[in-house]
């Protein structure tokens, strides 16, 4: 893949919290066209401020999408980075907080796809899906969580081979822990915590790069891979053990 140009049209989706707000703001900073997709008017006030085009829109309303997103110029990037976390505490498992979990996650990334991906294929652009560490080794707690990233590795991977064709390329971003208003809510460690200045610039670089799969960080990342492949009792004994609480 050749590199991405030196300015560009993009749309970031979930802009304006997190790793979402933070990737807009540096993308502004370097001179590129931003469209910044979330419902948080105040963030997105904010980043109207900086410069960006603020979309105010439910990305669980496909309809709304639809027709917001067909209002853009070109874009030759789209980073979908909209989601929740919500965890489960067994034996309690609350199928309603299952499915709305794995129904945000699954639907404002699929709704986002199916609106930014015309322009995508008549600019030859790429696609950015956000998955996450967790779904390389399951863990307690985060099953609505763990399985939506899950269905999301497995989407993007697929979009890889299913988009070549039409010179679209995609990228999967694989982050450890981030520190943002979702995983506040955590009250477990989070080994190798990075801060969105961090994410930001590992999520950038990687699309510079033309990388398929972008993970971050690898101390945390690459043993959790290693340690996915290994039996089932072995992991098992691992995700228990950090997983008491």
């Amino acid at each position: 893949m050749t590199a991405t140009p030196k300015k560009m049209h993009i749309l970031i989706t979930g802009a304006t919290s997190g790793i979402g707000k933070q990737l807009a703001k540096d993308y502004l900073l370097a001179g590129h066209t931003v469209y910044a997709v979330g419902r948080d008017t105040n963030a997105l006030a904010e980043l109207k401020e900086l410069g960006a085009m603020p979309i105010n829109v439910d990305l669980m309303d496909r309809e709304k999408v639809m027709e917001a997103f067909a209002k853009t110029s070109q874009i030759d990037l789209a980073i979908c980075g909209a989601g929740m976390c919500e965890y489960l505490d067994m034996p309690n498992f609350d199928s309603s907080v299952f499915m709305k979990v794995i129904s945000v996650n699954m639907g404002t990334l699929s709704h986002a796809i199916e609106g930014v991906l015309p322009q995508l294929i008549a600019s030859k652009g790429r696609l950015v899906g956000i998955g996450s560490a967790s779904a390389y080794v399951p863990f307690a707690r985060a099953e609505a969580y763990g399985s939506s990233k899950a269905a999301i590795h497995y989407l993007m991977k697929t979009l890889q081979i299913s988009l070549a064709p039409h010179d679209v390329a995609v990228s999967l971003v694989v982050p450890g822990f981030v520190e943002t208003p979702m995983t506040k809510q955590n009250d477990f460690p989070m080994p190798f915590i990075q801060t969105t200045e961090q994410a930001s610039r590992a999520i950038r670089n990687g699309i510079d790069n033309g990388d398929e799969v972008i993970e971050f960080p690898k101390k945390l990342t690459l043993p959790l891979k290693t340690l996915g492949a290994l039996p089932d009792m072995v992991w098992q004994q691992v995700s228990k053990k950090m997983n008491k609480k």
